[in-house]
């Protein structure tokens, strides 16, 4: 049997966010992805609805949040620091010599990398490198994406075309990559595909949200913005739903304002036209108004037969009278 289909009991979610989610062979997030959309995108509810202990829910959120259908929890602890120098692997100059001589595809990477940045490594350049390709185990294909990715965001962020990130700033990177599981090039090339098209439609989208100076966005700003193009969402939208914020709060809340669009993705609407639609109640049908009968028209000859009729009565009674 057909189970029957009622009003708010149908859920809808983008061509990209379905695409971005069997890509990933991801059953944890898709079941996640769903939960929220069940839930209005109230990360709270969506937790409890799924039950899980959090060493399944943390990395289902973060991987999530990395394909930019989601925001980090609100409700969770922030995610560890990368480890501190003192508890990163103390490898000497020694271990880099060697490394440097033993190990031909780690030479290799690091001429790869020297020519990308620009300059000749130092030792601690060195340290660096051996750290992401040894400690961290990514491969040397990944971690090329990885430190161009950098370059790119470096030179976006500083808007000089010649800006480039020290080694440090790469490890930091590289430590949030391997959180994100982006230890493959295929995990990597489709991490940036999404973050390319963030890049495309940040500053339209800082526009829409009152910002009229051009500058970069912020980290959670970038946050936010990730999760609405991973929505599918267009900046009119996002510019109706920053007035309404800005009517509520009087000042631009981020929070509020993603609880607006993703009740609104979860809806299924992706235009203003549609979003005034639902708003607005339902119209009453007015009852058919049941068709009045015609007045009755007698025929020409029925008044003349009644006109007949009257005039016998008439001459009928003066006779009589008489």
């Amino acid at each position: 049997m057909t189970p029957l289909l009622l009003p708010n009991e149908i859920l809808s979610m983008s061509a990209q966010a379905a695409r971005l989610l069997v890509e990933s062979g991801d059953g944890d997030g898709a079941l996640l992805y769903l939960a929220l959309l069940e839930c209005g995108g109230d990360q709270a509810k969506a937790s409890a609805r799924l039950r899980w202990e959090d060493g399944r829910l943390r990395p289902a959120w973060q991987r999530l949040a990395g394909m930019g259908l989601a925001q980090p929890r609100e409700d969770a602890p922030p995610p560890p620091p990368p480890p501190q120098d003192g508890r990163l692997p103390e490898y000497s100059r020694g271990d880099i010599a060697a490394a440097m001589e033993g190990e031909p595809v780690f030479q290799g990477l690091c001429r790869e990398l020297e020519g990308m940045l620009g300059r000749v490594f130092t030792d601690n350049d060195l340290r660096c490198a051996y750290t992401i390709y040894d400690h961290l185990g990514l491969p040397p294909e990944v971690i090329v994406q990885l430190t161009g990715w950098a370059i790119r965001r470096e030179r976006r962020v500083k808007n000089s075309p010649a800006a480039c990130p020290r080694m440090p700033q790469i490890q930091r990177l590289a430590f949030q990559w391997k959180r994100l599981g982006l230890d493959t090039l295929e995990r990597a090339e489709d991490y940036l595909r999404r973050q390319e098209a963030v890049d495309g439609r940040e500053w339209a989208v800082l526009q829409a949200v009152g910002v009229a100076e051009r500058r970069p966005a912020v980290e959670k700003e970038r946050e936010y913005i990730a999760a609405w193009v991973g929505m599918g969402l267009s900046d009119e939208l996002i510019r109706m739903a920053y007035e309404r914020t800005v009517f509520q709060k009087n000042a631009m809340n981020w929070p509020y304002m993603n609880k607006i669009l993703t009740s609104w993705h979860g809806a299924g609407y992706q235009t203003p036209q549609q979003v005034e639609a639902g708003d607005k109640p339902p119209r009453r049908t007015a009852a058919p108004v049941a068709a009045r009968p015609r007045d009755f028209q007698p025929s020409q000859e029925r008044i003349q037969k009644n006109n007949d009729w009257l005039d016998k009565f008439l001459e009928q009674q003066q006779k009589g009278g008489g």
